[in-house]
């Protein structure tokens, strides 16, 4: 009777192993574990210090040719301590993301991508979002693309609560008297906000474009739409790369939705190992009556040009501004230049640095004159697939109240696979 159990039990964990050996031939893993270390002086009382880390896990099933599923999540993504538990983070909650899960069909040359995706448009990624919809790619001689996310389903009603109280407080009796009426109604219907776009990439030997045009409703009153080109040419030691921008519609029933931005990039490859390059902003300020926009969609994927020197590191705890072309935050635009340089120092070692400045286009709506920011980093290739890498960051700010002063830095472990 013993040895009959002892056979169930073989029997049954090859059964349940099989599966998992047929499958592990059509699943491809890739991913990320970091661990890093942040610290920020913004003056005074404000120097904050911290650690944090996260375990990021994608996969790739295909299921037949032409046919897969492609998932990804973030795992114990939160600060050291910052979780309360007495068992450290890996307890769901807030510290677990599922952030892609969609499906892919390939046929010919057309490609469709339903579901929770990311998409992104321009060398900016001016129009990017991560969220649930469709995409399609159609790979003919100049390459086609589309997209629609569903950015906010309103399929619930309005419910306006007015509440009237005529309470009165008697401090004798301790006691409220008087009478509170409620009155709910409900309402119409929003419309779905949508996100899309849809653009073209002309290629050639040297060069490659990109011309794009997106739109995002909110299913009310927001409806703004966004036309954009982008170039870069490869002239073998000089890159040449750049972008514009254009923004219009209606930021709310009684604002417009406005933007004119550029971005330009030169570079030279001074030896083998030595980069260095010029980089020029602009974007337009906003009228009393408009709304500067600077991108479209949730900006899942940000982009943070004036503190890239080739880290991990910019654009996370330590970014600038996301995005630099309203980096006052009023709808002041910009002009603004950056100077920057990479050095392989070694096999293992790379460097990188950069000074920027920036300043409103128009100052009306701002007290900040100029900014002017400082970067370098360093990355180590400390083992295979392993790299040590570090950063630091200095702002210093000149407006009407006096000069502001940021100074910011961070450190990691990055392993790929």
């Amino acid at each position: 009777m013993k040895m009959l159990k002892v056979l169930l039990v073989i029997l049954v964990m090859a059964a349940m192993a099989a599966p998992v050996v047929i499958a592990e031939d059509r699943l491809s893993l890739s991913g990320q574990m970091r661990v890093r270390g942040w610290t920020v002086d913004a003056g005074g009382d404000s120097t904050d210090s911290w650690a944090d880390q996260r375990f990021r896990l994608g996969g790739k099933i295909a299921i037949a040719e032409g046919v897969s599923i492609t998932f990804r999540t973030d795992i114990t993504e939160t600060k050291w301590g910052d979780d309360g538990s007495a068992f450290g983070a890996g307890r769901m909650g807030d510290t677990q993301q599922w952030d892609r899960a969609h499906l892919d069909l390939t046929k010919g040359i057309f490609h469709l991508r339903a579901g929770q995706q990311y998409v992104g448009l321009g060398l900016s990624q001016v129009a990017n979002s991560q969220d649930a919809g469709l995409a399609i790619d159609v790979k003919t001689a100049i390459p086609f693309k589309a997209f629609v996310l569903l950015d906010d389903d309103n399929n619930d009603p309005d419910v306006n609560t007015v509440t009237v109280s005529s309470l009165v407080y008697d401090p004798i009796t301790d006691t409220f008297t008087g009478d509170v009426t409620e009155d709910v109604t409900e309402g119409d219907n929003e419309a779905d906000a949508f996100f899309y776009g849809m653009g073209i990439s002309p290629k050639g030997d040297n060069y490659a474009s990109d011309l794009f045009f997106a739109g995002y409703n909110d299913g009310a009153d927001e409806e703004v739409y966004l036309f954009g080109a982008d170039l870069t040419l490869d002239l073998e030691a000089i890159k040449l790369k750049g972008e514009v921008n254009f923004f219009t519609g209606d930021a709310s029933a009684i604002a417009d939705a406005m933007g004119t931005q550029l971005y330009l990039d030169a570079s030279l490859a001074a030896t083998d190992a030595a980069t260095v390059g010029a980089q020029f902003y602009y974007a337009a300020a906003a009228d009393s009556d408009e709304v500067q926009y600077i991108e479209l969609g949730n900006d899942f994927n940000g982009w943070d040009p004036i503190m890239d020197v080739g880290t991990a590191l910019d654009n996370e705890a330590i970014d600038y501004y996301d995005r630099p072309f309203d980096f006052t935050g009023t709808g002041s635009g910009l002009i603004g230049g950056r100077l920057y340089g990479n050095v392989k120092v070694n096999d293992a070692t790379n460097f990188g640095a950069s000074v920027a400045y920036l300043t409103p286009e128009d100052d009306d709506n701002t007290d900040v004159d100029s900014q002017t920011a400082f970067a370098a980093g360093v990355t180590y290739a400390l083992m295979a697939n392993t790299s040590l890498q570090a950063q630091v960051q200095y702002i210093d700010t000149d407006d009407d109240a006096g000069t502001d002063e940021v100074f910011a830095a961070g450190a990691g472990l990055f392993v790929n696979f």
